[in-house]
């Protein structure tokens, strides 16, 4: 698999410019952000995969969200595994040790 990394992602407010790290995919992980209905998207909002969340709890405590989710994420045929505070957040995951179709 070919490392990418996302590029040209720079919001401008108040006449400064402020550049985000965008979306990854290496062969270990990945890291995207939860879109509507499923979609893992790069920062600029192109899908790169899919998801499903498969786990949800409290974060009281949280500055950023009320609420974390354990998410598995497909990009390329790669499953990975790994979290996010919800739609429109980051989402950071590492490549699941088994993938579909293989075997033990």
């Amino acid at each position: 698999m070919n490392t990418w990394v996302e590029k040209d992602c720079v919001i401008e407010h108040n006449g400064r410019r402020f550049e985000a790290g965008g979306a990854c995919l290496s062969d270990n992980q990945t890291i995207g952000y939860l879109g509507k209905n499923g979609i893992l998207t790069d920062w600029h909002g192109n899908q790169i995969g899919t998801y499903r969340i498969s786990a949800t709890w409290n974060t009281p405590s949280s500055y950023v969200s009320s609420t974390m989710h354990q998410v598995e994420a497909i990009v390329n045929g790669v499953v990975y595994a790994g979290r996010s505070a919800g739609v429109g957040m980051l989402y950071r995951g590492k490549r699941k040790a088994k993938q579909p179709g293989e075997t033990a």
